[in-house]
Order: structure tokens, then C-alpha cells, then sequence
């Protein structure tokens, strides 16, 4: 109080670094225990103006001071009113009580008739609704202005000024007063009488909105002494300080409405340095600086993540130089929420301890995702996303192994929609289609379904509460009950503890404020919506918005940590040294957003009637450039501005106004640009370590450190590995000492030897639903020919069945396939039903193909799946190697003879429901020689099992598929049938015996229809055929091509050496390990290898040079 008895309003004002909060803080130390002191501080200010306050007074701080911001000046007083015990709704809330007064009022709008149901419109209601209660606009001045208003303006505001006055109700009714802290403190701070006779400081403001301004009135009544410190100075021409001279003129006219005395006390100072230079003419005259500039550096970083790399190193050579503590060095940006995740990273890597000024919202938060997975899944028909979404957050009970092996069955099989609530038990194989069930897949089946019933429980007794509750309330007694039976609020706790474990405090603390904020979400449902009428997905909707609406953050956990934050969020206290990182165009200042519920015109408008709302254009932009200036100002050792010059897609970003004025205030300095040594990464242990090489200084300088001996030692071994080799012991331990091979695994050997290593030496297992396609199709043709071929044979053969009968076979074949296979036919898709039927013609067209051909042939059908290896019909065939041997089975589709002078001529069929063809180029390479192993099989143990000489006839590709022609309409039948013969006819090798190719087809030597077979003018074969020597040079062709493959798959050859015919027909493009491969042609042992077209006779000259080089 002054002498007179009226309290007196004292003004501090400076520019930065005047001293202004440290005169503060003094004056709060000098008062000491003569009174009581309040530190009045915006809220993000708060805790280091603790830190700040304990460092001045010492220990007994607290006894006479105490840091409020005007939310917790709330707190205090409602809390001596009574206040403090009424509902006061958060953000969550407002937003429910707006959607309440939004239905009340939709009939009664204009504009706003049909408001859109996204959150975005929401929040700007809610924001502009905020503003204008700071501001104390009263719904009835608004509706008066919108009166006096003509045009589109006039509906507007009539309609917001509608829907205002009822969310305002709706706040404040009797028996309630739900409105927020900082109403209740202007309404209850005088009568509370808090401030009586205190000295209260307001430091770290720019301005003051309406509210704040009736709060002040209320202290400069009450209090002892009231001191505000502004930044800025009374006489300056600056753009930056015009709001703080506002902010001056606002408060002279508040002390005088008040009756209060008032002393403006202007702080100056005189820093002759670089960073004094910096702070008096950035935004100044531009007087270039002739002294010393090396405290202040600018640098050009090619990315985000080396602007980061490169500010971590600079921090560490500060410390361990001795210049400053950690908590000495403030980094600050723009737009934080941009380089957030990559500081977090870096500093982690770099060992640089770091406290970020921000919250993160909650959305996203596996408590959060939790429930609006659950319940997005129950309103779409439990899909797959939105179910996995809850089941991953590894708080729906399943462990992430067992949430794996679930994931796995429900994507191979589809698992979808009511298939989850069912109250049968999953039947399918967890393999797939045609995958033979065994002990071990039962077992596999018999676990997917005891985690399915434990998810099926809680799930299915939400889903029946949320349908059977009609209001708000009662859906959110579902959800409450669905937490309490997943133990939810336990699970939060051991992740929290799990987390502190760890080493990651700020996720622990971020994680124990989920609970509090769900319960509060619900139980503010309930006190606003409780007996409103909801559908399910009304109340998802609702509850995903209301969450959108909160945070979390956390205070620093340890005193010695360098300050990360925003420029606008930042408490402008001194630090010895400053980044600010992000200067570039477009980003600093921030231009600003435009749009919102009011647009520039309607607010200049009202500012034109008189209405003060917050700050915009101009001024706007004057706030955010006093931001800039105090960051600027800050340090009072070192500045460090830097800034990338592309973003991570590697569109080129430009530097902001501020390099080019740094150099203009500053001749001598220049840019550094990031050279491409990266030495920065040597000033860390980690980014070091992933520098060296082996051999190399740094790494003998690391190799004399014992702690790092175990990583060196496996990054050794590491630059040793390639991908194209296995030791010895790793070979032995994935294939074991003999090896066991199938014909068709060769092939996918020979065709990349890394998707072999993928596929059968880790038994890798890729996510693909369970199709019915090629391989299933196959299956499927396979079972039908082999079994409707059987019976025909038992019936006397093809001549003896008329097609009639024949279809009947297939008919009843394709029925026992289906109960077998496909017991559940019926509940499958539409598609599913429709290609299946359509490949119902397709046996009955591929039946009709074998028996037109097997009637033209003495060649009949011997041997179905005919089975070779260990424990099969035919022994194996064995490769034997010094360090191993390679062990070869198979199964034969068909196998077809014909007896000539008591020799058994045997050709070997296999179907193909695809387009493949037997090629001489690709046999070359060791692709394309399944069917000839199982020839030679046949040729070399077929003796004792059919009890004849055996004589090799050929091999041939059976094209398993009804052929689909485009051609133009009002063709003769008889093009018609040619051109689906030349479509359907068989590819192979023969032969090259009339007799015997006579007896395989009675046409052949004169116009063959079927096999691959040419007849010349003068009666001359040629086409795919071999004469017996060849044959035989082929075999021996093969039998070095198996021994080729065992000695490759000994030495451990894991290459990624795909062969194809051109770039555009590569293994790689359709292969399922592509993810895990990375192929890189030219990198280690990766390698296209080509298949070269190749004559007949070449083929043939080649097989015939290789056995005499032997």
C-alpha cells in the first residue's frame, strides 16, 4: 500500500536482459517473512520459475512465495469458496455440453442448420466460444451486435450468438456451475479474499485478455503491491514491442479505474558483445557489428536429422569443455511437433539428456486406442483393422505373441464380421488350403480358438450392453465394465512401472495420467449426456472427438537437463547457450492459419463496433516476431541459428529472413555447411562406434576401451558377413547332415537361392490369406483327373465311356472334393462361390480334354502320384558330397507306358493349371528339369516296381485349363477347334521314334493334334523331340546339374541371384520376400542372371561338349 492506503502498480519494463524477472525475484527475497509474496507466471512458465524462485530465497522459499499461474490461482481460491468441489469440465467436457447445445438449437439456426458432424468445425466452435468468454462477450452482446449488422455477417452471428447462450446454459444452470476456472476465479477471487495484503509479481506476459484484466482489477484492490514486468521499452520504434505498449496503456487504465497509483520503472542495459549487438538491432536499426561475432554462428544442415546430429555434437563439446551444465542450453523451434521425434532420437543416441516442453495428445495412446477400437469394431462388423487396432494395444489380455499367432489365422483365413462371436469353434486349417492336417496343426487350431473365446467373452458382453443400452449413461456403464473385466486400471499401472523400469520416466508419467483422464471423459458422459438417446455409432463418434481434446505431459525428471521448447511456449529466462534450429521460410515467424468460425472481415467488423477479441494480423504477427527477439535474445554466451535445406521427402526448403539479416548485422560471419565427413558423429560413443572401420584409427582407439570390446567384436564379425554365405555349421543346423529336397524345392533352389534360404532354411512363413488359386486349383484338378481317370480305366477305358458318364464321374468326384475340402461351401463369399462354380466347368472341360486325347493313345495311365524318396513307393535319389549328402523324393502326377517287344516305354505327365512350358534354355540353366529327374527315376528303379525294362518315352506339360478365346464373332467351328488345340497343346520333350509317338498319338505322324510335334511335306518330324542317345546325355546333363545344386546348398549359398528372361519377368517381382531381401543388383552376391533363348541343336551341342570335357 502506498502512503495514502491505495495499492500501488508497479511497472517493470526492458528490453531482454535487463534484468526485469531477476528484480523480481530479489524484491521477492527482501521481502522475505515481513508478508506473503505470489509469483504470478503463465502456466508453462511455472515450474522454472520454482527453480528459479528456490535458487534466489533458498530453502525457506517456501514459507513467504509461492509460483501460481491464473489456473492454479483458481485452484487456491475456489478452494476457500467452496468451489473447488463443483464440476468444472475440461476440454472433453466442453466439447460434449457443445454437441448437447448444438441438437437443442439446430431447428432454430440458419447457417448452422445442418452443422457439420466433423471434429475439426467442433473445435473451432469451442475455441471461438473460449475467446469470446476471455474477452467477456456475452451471448446477448453478440446477438446485439448481429442485429445491428447487415448481410451474411448478420445470420452468423445471430446463429452464434444462439448457439452460445445455450452452450452457456447449459454450463451454468441451477445446482450447477460447470463452467471453466477461470470464470469462477473472476466471480470468486474478491469475496475469497486470497490476496489480501500480498505483494503479488506478474512476470513472463505478453498481454492480458479480458478476463485476466478483471482478475488484475480484483488484486490491484486487494493486494499490497502488484508488479507486472512487460518487455519492451516506453520509447522504442519497434514493430515487436507495439503489443507491449497496448499492454502498458491497458493496465495505466486499469490502475486508474481502480484508484491505484502508478510507477513505471524502465530497466535498461548495455551489452557491448555480439549477442548485446544482436538484441538492440535485429529488429533495429541495421548498424553492422565490427567487433568479435564468434559467440553467434549460423549453419546450413542438409537435413532435419543432421541439423539435429550436428546440434547434439555442439552440446556435448560444451559440457565436456567445461562451458556449461546441461541444463545451461536451451533448444528451441518453431514447430516443435515437427522435429519432436527426431530430438528425442538424436539427444537419445548422442547421450544428451533433454526435457521437451510439449504434451502429446492421447488419441493414439494404447489405453485410448484400446477403447475406440473396441468400439469402432463392434459398430463396422468387426473388421479387421479396427479389431487388431485394441487387440495390439497389449492391454486386451493377449500377449504379443499369442496377438500374433491370432493375427495370423484371421488374415490367412479373412476372419471377419460375426465370425468372431460365433458360438462354434474356428475350423480351418491354420496352413491353408490343402496344407495335410497333422498333431501339430490341430494343436496350432486348438490355441487360436482358446484366444479367440478370451477375446469372444468381454467382447460379445460389450457388444450385447452397448446395443442393449438406448442413452449415453448406459453405453458408458458398457465401457466401464468392459475396462473393469480387462483390469485395465492394474494393466496401466505394470506398464507404467514397466516403463520407469526401463529408463523412460516421461512415458511412465505420461502413462499414469491415461486413467484419470478416461474415468474423467466418462464420468463428464454421464453428468451431461447421461439421459440423452444415442446410437452406437453417434457415441463413438463422440467419445474419439472428446478425446481429441486432451494431453499429457510431464515436468522435467531431472534437474541437469537441456531445455527443448517451442518460442512460444518458451520462459524466456537466460540461458548461456541457445539452437535455434528450423529458421526457415514459411516457418519462422509462423504466418499464421487462416479461416475459422470468424473470418478477418467479421472480426474487424466487430473491432470496428468495439468488440475486442484476441489478437490478429498485425498484432498477431507482432507477438510472434517479440517471440523471435526474446529466443534471440536469450543466450548470453552462445547462438546457434541453424536450418535444413530439404525436408524429408527432399523438397528444397529456403532459409528465413533471419540468416540473411545475421549477416547482414554480422559481415564477418559466414554459413557452415555440412561437409561430408560427418566428424560431428565422432563426439558420441554411438553414432561414433557406427563410423568406424574395422582396422582404422578410430576403431583401435575404441579397441582400447575393455566396455567396448562385445560391440566391436560383433560389428567385426558383422562387416564380414555378406549375404551369399552360410558357415558350415549353420548349413548342418537348417538342413541337417543329409539333406532332404523335393523336385519342385529344386527348382526354387536353382531359380534364387535366397528365397530358398527364406522359404525352407528359416521356414519363414509370409501373411497371405488362405486363396483358392493356382496351387489349390492345381490340387483340386489333380485329385479330380486322378480319380475320374482311375474309374473310367475300371470301366474298360476312355473308348468304353461316353461323355454323359464321364461328367457324371466328374460330378461325383468334384461333390467328396468339396465335403472333404470345402465343407463349408455355402458360408462362403459370393465370390467365392462364383469362381468356384466356374471352375466346376472348368474340370468338366479339362476331363473332356484327357479322354479325347487317352482315346487317340495306346499310352494309358499307369500311375497316379506315384511317390518317390525316403519311405515312398521309389527309393530316393541320393547326391553324395564329401561333407554331406543331398536326399531327393518327389511325386509324379502321371505316369503313362506302352509295352513294345516286353520293354515298358514310359512317358511322365504333370498337369499345369497355369501357362508354363517345358523350354531346352531353361533345362540349361538347371530350371526347368523337374519332370526329366522324375524320368530318369523311372528309367533307373522302375524295373523292380513294374516288373519290365524300362524305356524313357518323354515328358509332357498337360495344360490343366479351358481356354478362353478372343477372337470375333461368326467364326467356323472348325477355326474355332484349331485354335483351341494350338492354345491347349501339350509342351514337352519325346521320344523321337515314330512307333512311339504313333502309340502316344495315332495322328501324330501324320497331323498331330496334341503333342508338340511337327510333320514336314515329305514326312519328316521335328519339333520337341530327342532321339534315345540324347536322352541319355540328358540324363547324365541332369545328374550333373543335381550334384551342381547339393554343392551349392553345402556351401551355404543364400544369394539373391534370381534368373529371368528380361528385367520386367524377374523373380523378384512377384516374390513374397522382397521385404525381407532388398535386392540390389550388383551389391555382394546380388545378381540377375538371364535365361538366353537357345536352339535345339545348340542345346543339344552343349549337353554333348559338357560330357566329353568330363
Amino acid at each position: 500500500m502506498t502512503k495514502e492506503g491505495f495499492p500501488m502498480l508497479h511497472i517493470l519494463i526492458g528490453r531482454a536482459k535487463t534484468g526485469k524477472s531477476k528484480t523480481v525475484l530479489r524484491r521477492i527475497r527482501e521481502l522475505g517473512d515481513q508478508g506473503r509474496q505470489i509469483l504470478l507466471v503463465p502456466e508453462h512458465a511455472s515450474h522454472q520459475a520454482e527453480v528459479d524462485l528456490c535458487r534466489e530465497c533458498g530453502p525457506t522459499a517456501s514459507r513467504h512465495a509461492e509460483v501460481l499461474s491464473f489456473r492454479r490461482l483458481a485452484e487456491r481460491v475456489l478452494g476457500i469458496t467452496g468451489g473447488a468441489a463443483q464440476v468444472t469440465l475440461d476440454a472433453g467436457g466442453k466439447l460434449l455440453t457443445l454437441q448437447k447445445a448444438l441438437l437443442e438449437v439446430a431447428p432454430e439456426l440458419t447457417v448452422y442448420r445442418r452443422p457439420s458432424r466433423k471434429s475439426a468445425f467442433l473445435q473451432q466452435l469451442l475455441d471461438l466460444f473460449d475467446e469470446l468468454r476471455c474477452y467477456e462477450v456475452t451471448p446477448e452482446i453478440l446477438y446485439g451486435q448481429s442485429q445491428e449488422i447487415n448481410g451474411a455477417t448478420r445470420d452468423k452471428l445471430r446463429d452464434l450468438s444462439l448457439l452460445y447462450g445455450a452452450y452457456e446454459a447449459r454450463l451454468c444452470r441451477p445446482g450447477l456451475d460447470a463452467r471453466d476456472r477461470m470464470s469462477k476465479l473472476c466471480d470468486n477471487l474478491e469475496d475469497s479474499r486470497y490476496v489480501c495484503g500480498k505483494d503479488i509479481f506478474i512476470d513472463g506476459f505478453t498481454y492480458f485478455n479480458a478476463q485476466e484484466r478483471r482478475a488484475l482489477g480484483v488484486l490491484l484492490r486487494q493486494a499490497r503491491s502488484v508488479t507486472v514486468t512487460l518487455l519492451g521499452e516506453t520509447a522504442g520504434r519497434e514493430e515487436i514491442f507495439e503489443p507491449t505498449l497496448k499492454t502498458l496503456g491497458q493496465l495505466r487504465r486499469l490502475a486508474e479505474h481502480n484508484g491505484c497509483r502508478v510507477e513505471v520503472q524502465e530497466l535498461k542495459a548495455e551489452e557491448k558483445t555480439a549477442l548485446g549487438h544482436l538484441e538492440r538491432h535485429f529488429f533495429g536499426d541495421t548498424v553492422p557489428f565490427d567487433g568479435n561475432s564468434g559467440a553467434i554462428r549460423l549453419r546450413e544442415a542438409g537435413t532435419v536429422f543432421s541439423e539435429v546430429e550436428q546440434t547434439a555434437a555442439d552440446i556435448l563439446r560444451l559440457t565436456s569443455e567445461g562451458k556449461c551444465r546441461y541444463r545451461e542450453v536451451t533448444v528451441a523451434v518453431r514447430n516443435l511437433a515437427d522435429y519432436a521425434g527426431t530430438i528425442e532420437a538424436v539427444f537419445e543416441r548422442y547421450g544428451v539428456p533433454a526435457y521437451l516442453s510439449r504434451r502429446s495428445g492421447v488419441l493414439e495412446k494404447p489405453a485410448v486406442s484400446l477403447l475406440t477400437g473396441v468400439l469402432s469394431a463392434i459398430g463396422n462388423g468387426y473388421e479387421y483393422d479396427d479389431m487388431f487396432c485394441w487387440l495390439k494395444t497389449g492391454l486386451a489380455g493377449l500377449t504379443a505373441e499369442e496377438c500374433d499367432l491370432l493375427e495370423n489365422y484371421v488374415l490367412k483365413w479373412e476372419i471377419h464380421g460375426g465370425m468372431w462371436l460365433r458360438d462354434v469353434d474356428w475350423t480351418e486349417n491354420p496352413d491353408g488350403y490343402g496344407a495335410p492336417w497333422n498333431e501339430a496343426r490341430q494343436a496350432l487350431l486348438d490355441q487360436v480358438n482358446g484366444l479367440r473365446r478370451r477375446v469372444r467373452g468381454p467382447l460379445s458382453r460389450l457388444a450385447e450392453e452397448l446395443r442393449a443400452g438406448e442413452t449415453a449413461g448406459e453405453k458408458v456403464a458398457a465401457l466401464y465394465g468392459f475396462m473393469e473385466g480387462l483390469g485395465l486400471q492394474d494393466a496401466l499401472e505394470a506398464q507404467m512401472r514397466a516403463q520407469a523400469a526401463g529408463g523412460r520416466l516421461q512415458d511412465a508419467e505420461e502413462t499414469a495420467q491415461l486413467w484419470e483422464i478416461l474415468c474423467g471423459v466418462l464420468d463428464q458422459f454421464v453428468e451431461i449426456l447421461d439421459g440423452e438417446p444415442m446410437e452406437l455409432d453417434e457415441f463413438t463418434r463422440l467419445f474419439r472427438q472428446v478425446m481429441t481434446q486432451y494431453s499429457v505431459g510431464t515436468i522435467p525428471v531431472s534437474l541437469d537437463q537441456v531445455s527443448v521448447s517451442e518460442i512460444t511456449r518458451n520462459d524466456r529466462h537466460t540461458a548461456k547457450y541457445l539452437f535455434l534450429l528450423g529458421a526457415n521460410d514459411h516457418v519462422l515467424p509462423d504466418p499464421g492459419r487462416g479461416g475459422g468460425i470468424l473470418n478477418e472481415d467479421d472480426r474487424d467488423e466487430l473491432h470496428q463496433r468495439g468488440i475486442e477479441l484476441a489478437p490478429t494480423g498485425m498484432e498477431r504477427m507482432s507477438i510472434e516476431l517479440q517471440n523471435l527477439y526474446a529466443a534471440l535474445a536469450q543466450p548470453t554466451e552462445g547462438l546457434t541459428v541453424s536450418y535444413p535445406v530439404a525436408d524429408v521427402s527432399g523438397a528444397e526448403l529456403r532459409p528465413a529472413f533471419v540468416a540473411g539479416r545475421l549477416r547482414t548485422l554480422f559481415p564477418t560471419l559466414r554459413i557452415e555447411k555440412e561437409g561430408s565427413g560427418r566428424d560431428y558423429r565422432l563426439t558420441a560413443p554411438v553414432p561414433a562406434l557406427e563410423t568406424a572401420v574395422p582396422g582404422g584409427a578410430l576403431w583401435r582407439y575404441f579397441a582400447e576401451q575393455p566396455v567396448l570390446s562385445g560391440r566391436l567384436a560383433g560389428m567385426e564379425r558383422a562387416s564380414r558377413l555378406r549375404r551369399g554365405t552360410l558357415s558350415p555349421g549353420a548349413v548342418r543346423a537348417l538342413y541337417g547332415e543329409s539333406a532332404a529336397m523335393s523336385a519342385s524345392r529344386l527348382e526354387r533352389m536353382r531359380s534364387c537361392h535366397f528365397a530358398y534360404f527364406m522359404e525352407y532354411g528359416l521356414r519363414a512363413k509370409p501373411r497371405t490369406p488362405a486363396a483358392f488359386d493356382a496351387p489349390q486349383i492345381g490340387t483340386f484338378l489333380h485329385y479330380l483327373l486322378e480319380n475320374v481317370t482311375r474309374d473310367v480305366l475300371d470301366l474298360g477305358g476312355f473308348a468304353r465311356v461316353e461323355q454323359e458318364e464321364l461328367h457324371a464321374l466328374v460330378r461325383k468326384h468334384i461333390d467328396r472334393y468339396v465335403a472333404r475340402e470345402l465343407p463349408d461351401l455355402e458360408g462362403k463369399s459370393a465370390r467365392f462361390r462364383y469362381l468356384f462354380a466356374r471352375l466346376r466347368n472348368t474340370a468338366y472341360a479339362v476331363a473332356d480334354q484327357v479322354a479325347e486325347e487317352l482315346r487317340h493313345s495306346d499310352f494309358i495311365p499307369l500311375e497316379f502320384e506315384l511317390s518317390f524318396g525316403d519311405g515312398k513307393t521309389l527309393p530316393a535319389v541320393v547326391v553324395s558330397e564329401p561333407d554331406g549328402e543331398l536326399r531327393l523324393g518327389g511325386k509324379v502326377d502321371r505316369v503313362d507306358g506302352w509295352v513294345r517287344d516286353g520293354r515298358l516305354y514310359l512317358r511322365v505327365v504333370d498337369y499345369k493349371s497355369g501357362r508354363k512350358a517345358f523350354d531346352l534354355s531353361a533345362v540349361r540353366m538347371g530350371l526347368d528339369i523337374q519332370m526329366l529327374l522324375y524320368l530318369f527315376t523311372l528309367q533307373k528303379e522302375g524295373k523292380t516296381y513294374f516288373g519290365r525294362e524300362i524305356e524313357p518315352a518323354g515328358v509332357l506339360y498337360f495344360p490343366a485349363r479351358d481356354e478362353i478365346l478372343s477372337l470375333e464373332r461368326n467364326i467356323p467351328p472348325e477355326k474355332l477347334r484349331s485354335e483351341r488345340e494350338k492354345q491347349l497343346r501339350r509342351s514337352g520333350l519325346l521320344l523321337a521314334e515314330p512307333e512311339v509317338l504313333q502309340a502316344m498319338e495315332h495322328e501324330s505322324l501324320r497331323e498331330p493334334r496334341y503333342l508338340p510335334l511337327r510333320v514336314g511335306r515329305d514326312g519328316a518330324l521335328s519339333g520337341s523331340i530327342a532321339s534315345a542317345a540324347q536322352l541319355g546325355k540328358l540324363g547324365r546333363y541332369v545328374e550333373r546339374q543335381l550334384r551342381q545344386i547339393a554343392q551349392e546348398l553345402r556351401q551355404g549359398n543364400i544369394d539373391a541371384d534370381p534368373w529371368c528372361r528380361s528385367e520386367d519377368d524377374s523373380y523378384c517381382k512377384y516374390c513374397q520376400w522382397a521385404g525381407a531381401c532388398h535386392f540390389q543388383d550388383g551389391r555382394d552376391g546380388d545378381r540377375l542372371r538371364y535365361i538366353l533363348p537357345v536352339k535345339a541343336e545348340d542345346f543339344w551341342r552343349t549337353v554333348e561338349e559338357e560330357e566329353g570335357g568330363e
